[in-house]
């Protein structure tokens, strides 16, 4: 009987389901049936289906496992063995070793007994922690109390608890005596939490807090507590009414009779119409006007309230009061003839007087006359200062610049310096304090590489305003330089060279002059940040390339020097889902000199490589590793008066395979013994088979090995442990046999492979 099977590592959850297969071949000569058990766990846990394999001599089956995990079983690795039982010969079984990993699951359940005791000082509580989870928790126990009035200790402030235990500690609570009053329930909010675990549980614990005098007494004191204060109201209210401030007097109609037709029709009233006694319309009486306008820009103000006050009797008596309007205007009505303080306040500006000063003292009186209108009552309001606060974004930028961010005024006097300046931090966070308000700024932003960037934003006083994300435009780069040759001994400028690049797949081009400023070129209006392969080529003195990284905004000057008969290849590294890899290994072969490069790692230009200096003509051949890969080599032609075309290659994941035979003392092969293939981090295990038409008895195989070099161990019941040192080819087998004899057999070679 053999047995296989490719799971040697089951990964399982508490209160989940993991499935297995094993694959079983009949190699007897008679009909048999197989079972199947785990051991190392509950039957319960485990379903086979079939519950028994039948089969005939050489035919192979397969029995699914599913083993169901309880919620509190315990995290961790749990080695198990699949036994495979002949029902024909019980002598006859086989094992597979697997590896069950169940992953944590921290479950905490907390409770109190009792959750509310009555009691005048102090009460105690039972804190029930149970583990429903499957790993072990080190509790700590907290309490909070959102009152601050009481005290509390607990017998143990920690406490360690296994699954599917419940551990307890005591609870003091412990509060002050309270003389007077009704029950007081006063919480005390319990918290348990794991140290090694993201887990927590709250409980509430309540104090019902005694008195020590019955309500029924305090309900007697307090009734006639109240009925002394009602009396006393009630004269002192007496009081009042008969001494009350003249402002509730009235006067008589006739005192505002007047023929002022525009007064009246204001008043939505007419002479004949008015009573005799009693009070008036508001339109009738006195009034006061003015505008209101802000000290920042001296533009109208809208919102301020406006109070008139009025010197009582007991002190200041407010009056009447109305809202300025949008273009700062206002009107106090219906006032007594007399003199009134006018005050203006707002939510963002300081309280002003008129006019314009701070407090009352200081303040100016306004006289109002009957059926007048006292005007230019004007007066300028402070604002306090405002705020702006935002965030620049510079986009894909690999280190972040730093912001000069200033706001300057544009109402007022717009030329003066700017009301503010910040400069952004490492998050590209600004705030901008003390802005005079309200008042309208432009915020402009200015970053080395940038263009200048400008927003208007207004501010109302004493406003925190939050502005909108900032997004920064990089300023566009420039590559440009001199080209020259020595070939003459000194240094001259080298005309008619094509300087070319690609930007977002568009070839941009330029040509050095050969007159005026000989060898010069400008390669301008480049994206940035970026990465471009810049390529110079002139018939005779073959190409040229060199990688050119442009941050935000960054005008490079180069110097390159081309050397007649010398040529360049370029190119761009993929795999096989055309994705460009960086850090691959570019080598030069043919050369006198060895020459080597590595593909672009970030950027737009991932995974390209340039070589210059190539001798033409000439054959070469280019070269491409990186670890994991399989490695390609390609043929490179360079011509003398031709710019070589880009040379691009495709490299293959690679994976080799571990092949061999188990032998024993003698001349024969080894069934079933257990394989060991590890590279230190990783471990698989097979066994060897029986045999069939494409294997041979004894063999063994681990695929889908990544080039490494491995330790492969034979080991078996009885015998001695043999270990070899194998190193593996990408997209090759390697051979390797070893020998399994019992522990009193002298160790041997194993035979060569073949």
């Amino acid at each position: 009987m053999r047995v296989l099977s490719e799971t040697t590592k089951l990964n399982a959850t508490a209160g989940g389901q993991v499935l297995m297969d094993v694959d079983v071949t009949n190699t007897s000569d008679v009909i048999d049936g197989v079972t199947v058990r785990v051991i190392g766990l509950d039957p319960g846990q485990v379903a086979c289906t079939p519950p028994m394999l039948p089969l005939f001599p050489d035919a192979s089956g397969k029995v699914s496992l599913r083993i169901d995990i309880p919620l509190t079983f315990p995290a961790g690795r749990h080695p198990l063995t699949v036994e495979v039982l002949s029902s024909v010969r019980a002598e006859r079984r086989q094992h597979v070793d697997v590896d069950l990993v169940v992953a944590p699951r921290p479950q905490l359940k907390v409770s109190l007994r009792p959750a509310v005791q009555r009691a005048r000082r102090r009460s105690r509580h039972l804190v029930e922690c149970r583990n429903a989870g499957n790993v072990p928790l080190s509790l700590v126990l907290t309490a909070d109390d959102p009152e601050r009035s009481l005290r509390n200790s607990f017998s143990s402030p920690s406490i360690t608890v296994e699954p599917a235990t419940t551990g307890s500690v005591m609870l003091t609570v412990k509060a002050k005596r309270r003389f007077f009053g009704s029950d007081l329930d006063r919480p005390l909010n319990v918290r348990a939490e794991s140290v090694e675990h993201d887990v927590a549980e709250d409980a509430v614990a309540v104090l019902r807090h005694r008195p020590l005098v019955p309500r029924g007494v305090l309900t007697v004191g307090i009734l006639m507590l109240i009925i002394g204060l009602w009396a006393g109201a009630f004269l002192l209210g007496l009081t009042k009414v008969f001494s009350g401030d003249a402002v509730t007097k009235t006067a008589p109609a006739s005192f505002f009779v007047s023929s002022n037709a525009a007064v009246l029709q204001a008043a939505n009233t007419s002479l004949e119409s008015l009573a005799k006694s009693g009070t008036l319309p508001a339109g009738v009486g006195g009034a006061i006007a003015g505008t209101v306008t802000a000290s920042s820009t001296g533009a109208p103000t809208g919102r301020i309230v406006v109070t008139a006050v009025r010197q009582g009797r007991n002190g200041p008596v407010r009056v009447a009061s109305a809202a300025s309007q949008a273009d700062g205007s206002y009107v106090l009505l219906g006032l007594l003839p007399g003199r009134y303080y006018v005050q203006f306040t707002a939510p963002g500006f300081r309280d002003a007087w008129y006019p314009s000063v701070g407090t009352q003292k200081a303040a100016k009186p306004v006289d109002a006359a009957p059926q007048a209108v006292t005007r230019g009552i004007d007066t300028n309001v402070v604002g306090l200062p405002a705020s702006i606060a935002g965030h620049v974004d510079p986009g894909d930028a690999a280190v972040r610049p730093r912001t000069s961010v200033t706001a300057r005024a544009l109402l007022g006097n717009p030329t003066v310096k700017p009301a503010a300046v910040a400069t952004t931090d490492a998050q590209g966070r600004y705030v901008l304090r003390g802005l005079p308000a309200p008042g309208t700024y432009e915020l402009g932003f200015t970053t080395p590489g940038y263009a200048p960037t400008t927003v208007i934003e207004k501010v109302g006083g004493g406003q925190a305003r939050s502005e909108p994300t900032v997004r920064l435009s990089a300023g566009e780069g420039t590559i440009a330089g001199l080209v020259f040759t020595d070939a003459g001994g000194a240094p001259a400028g080298l005309g008619e060279v094509t300087v070319s690049t690609s930007q977002d797949g568009r070839t941009l081009s330029t040509a050095t002059p050969t007159q005026g400023q000989v060898g010069h070129f400008a390669l301008t209006g480049l994206a940035t940040p970026g990465t471009y392969v810049v390529t110079f080529v002139k018939p005779g003195f073959g190409a040229f390339t060199r990688v050119v990284g442009l941050t935000p905004g960054q005008q490079v000057d180069l110097r390159i020097r081309l050397r007649s008969g010398t040529g360049a290849v370029t190119g761009v590294v993929r795999d096989a889902a055309h994705q460009p890899l960086g850090g691959v290994a570019v080598t030069v072969g043919g050369s006198a000199l060895p020459m080597q490069t590595t593909t672009l790692t970030d950027g737009s230009s991932q995974g390209s490589y340039s070589l210059s200096g190539l001798p033409v003509p000439g054959a070469y051949t280019l070269t491409f590793t990186l670890p994991g890969y399989a490695p390609q080599t390609l043929p490179l032609n360079l011509a003398l008066d031709a710019p070589s075309p880009p040379t691009d290659a495709v490299l293959a994941k690679g994976f080799g395979r571990i092949v061999g035979r188990i032998a024993d003392d003698d001349t024969g092969w080894v069934v079933g013994a257990t394989i060991t293939v590890s590279d230190g981090l990783n471990v698989h295990t097979t066994i060897s088979v029986q045999g069939d038409a494409t294997h041979a008895v004894g063999s063994f195989l681990v695929p889908e090995l990544p080039p490494a070099t491995y330790t492969v161990t034979v080991t078996g019941s009885g015998k001695r442990q043999q270990t070899a040192l194998v190193t593996v080819v990408a997209a090759r087998d390697t051979c390797q046999n070893l020998r399994s004899v019992p522990t009193s057999a002298p160790n041997t070679d194993p035979p060569p492979c073949g």
